[in-house]
């Protein structure tokens, strides 16, 4: 199998992993978002917890945000990488929405 040929098979699933990706997007952005701010499941019991779990969280997430648009590039799967931005952006964003309205 040539290289040219596993490119062209990346482009071809660009449709179907576009939707797991963002499904996946989905679930890491609100968990990162929720250790980020101490949310349920990430209560820190002191400050230097609190700082390890906010560093971890921003860690994992630009790396994840990275890798993910390096890898998606470089296949050819524009669509995939547009899913991954939106998906890794927008929910934190709409939950600091949602809690400064509250």
């Amino acid at each position: 199998m040539s290289v040219m040929e596993l490119w062209r098979r990346a482009r071809r699933g660009d449709d179907p992993s576009s939707v797991a990706v963002g499904a996946v997007n989905l679930l890491l952005s609100c968990a990162l978002f929720s250790m980020a701010i101490g949310g349920p499941f990430f209560e820190a019991t002191t400050r230097a917890q609190e700082t390890s779990a906010q560093e971890l969280a921003i860690r994992v997430f630009g790396c994840w945000l990275a890798g993910g648009l390096v890898l998606f590039l470089a296949l050819g799967m524009t669509r995939t990488a547009v899913v991954h931005l939106l998906t890794l952006f927008l929910p934190p964003a709409l939950l600091i929405l949602v809690l400064l309205a509250l």
